[in-house]
């Protein structure tokens, strides 16, 4: 295992995240006219932009369309530029590993934030959101090793990695605990697949089996659900293998079947690529003999404690049982238990979330300190104070949001000041 263990999941994600823009380019492209033009639904025409007046002017609101005038262009032709170029960027990094750089994804950011923010309604969708918060992560990750001839891991790739796995547990926590926070009785009876695969917007073909299934499958499903979005994200952060594995084939499992039975634009399989961050370079060489060492046993038997324990709790928790050849299961806590656990989760994954947050930063340190060479020592150290800062800010402003699941926590106020100045 190499010096930096995350070299593969990294490039595996930037991979992934290249495709992903390239589905959101030219899924946008093709949908232009009929939603921006002057005779579509949301006319871009009527959108005042103003060229900057300078650099802080331009900061003040990103836009590059805010550059149509300057270019003698329409705002609509301009929105089309800008999706070209995008289409054309994110084809040359879905298949060129030296177009996977800090610069194309720098730009890949500034096009789709651009295209967000005159897309109004159409493009505020989640899945928007969560591609500019992971693609602005990729910025941090991507080197300009191609360019300059420096190298394309670096010690600084742990805490970007570390970044993405925060990330994808607020997304999943978050995704798990607001279906019961909304105090629906088709979540807290465990029922609301009865009516999904019906209810969704765009279903596939299969989505009319699944929905023929026996009802007493759909509620194990819907609890299956809850597992796997609430307690098995807090394995994310566990450091052994076996809970990293079990971490990462429960959320891939779950978005795989949410694939097969509703289409949610790129949202599924951006989260797939998002689950890379919980893997090493170790768990890709599975060929590789393990020899027997007794923290390898240990972290073993430490992590099947821990799965087994998620399981058997959450068995007395949605009260599953077997009988006449099939599974029951109903919720067995109540709303007031489980405010209790989302305050207190909540609270203590800040925390966490944090300390584990400077850890990180501590491992890329030493690790930045292992470089053979004066200068790769020198280069990787800066490296990581300068994404250090700039992660810490993104940790900072994501605190914000997440926080907002419990009403209690009071953060302090440069908290809210650096998400104001952080949001789009």
């Amino acid at each position: 295992m190499g010096r930096v263990d995350v070299s593969i999941p990294k490039e595996r994600f930037l991979l992934c995240l290249s495709f992903i823009y390239l589905f959101a380019f030219a899924s946008l492209y093709i949908q232009l006219p009929g939603l921006y033009s002057e005779k579509g639904v949301t006319p871009v025409q009527t959108l005042t932009l103003n060229v900057p007046k300078d650099a802080s002017d331009l900061m003040k609101n990103l836009n590059l369309l805010r550059f149509a005038e300057f270019l003698q262009l329409d705002v609509y032709m301009c929105l089309e530029l800008v999706t070209v170029v995008g289409i054309v960027l994110s084809f040359l990094s879905s298949f060129t590993s030296a177009f996977r750089i800090g610069p194309v994804f720098l730009a890949l950011w500034l096009l789709y934030l651009s295209v967000v923010k005159v897309g109004q309604t159409f493009l505020w969708f989640q899945w928007d959101i969560l591609l500019l918060e992971s693609g602005f992560i990729a910025i941090l990750l991507s080197s300009f090793g191609t360019l300059l001839s420096l190298p394309r891991v670096v010690a600084s790739d742990t805490i970007g990695m570390w970044l993405l796995r925060w990330l994808l547990f607020r997304l999943m926590f978050s995704s798990g605990v607001v279906k019961l926070i909304s105090d629906c009785p088709t979540w807290w009876n465990l029922e609301a697949l009865h009516w999904h695969y019906q209810s969704q917007c765009i279903p596939t073909p299969l989505s009319w089996y699944a929905h023929h299934l026996p009802g007493w499958f759909h509620n194990l499903c819907v609890a299956g659900t809850f597992v796997i979005e609430i307690p098995m994200t807090f394995l994310f952060f566990m450091p052994f293998r076996t809970t990293r594995l079990a971490s990462f084939y429960s959320q891939v499992l779950l978005q795989l079947a949410i694939i097969l039975t509703g289409n949610y634009n790129f949202f599924n399989l951006l989260t797939i690529a998002l689950c890379y961050s919980l893997l090493k370079d170790d768990d890709f060489n599975s060929r590789r003999r393990r020899k027997w060492t007794v923290s390898g046993s240990l972290s073993f038997v430490i992590s099947w404690v821990l799965i087994i324990s998620i399981f058997v709790i959450s068995a007395y928790l949605f009260e599953f049982s077997i009988s006449n050849n099939s599974i029951t299961s109903s919720v067995g806590f109540t709303k007031k238990e489980f405010t209790w656990f989302l305050n207190t989760s909540v609270k203590y994954s800040i925390y966490f979330g944090v300390a584990f947050f400077f850890v990180e930063v501590l491992h890329s340190i030493v690790v930045a300190l292992y470089a053979r060479r004066f200068w790769r020592k020198l280069y990787e150290l800066v490296g990581v104070i300068v994404i250090s800062f700039i992660g810490l800010a993104v940790l900072m402003s994501s605190l914000v949001p997440f926080a907002s699941l419990n009403p209690t926590i009071q953060l302090p106020s440069q908290n809210l000041q650096v998400y104001k100045h952080l949001q789009p």
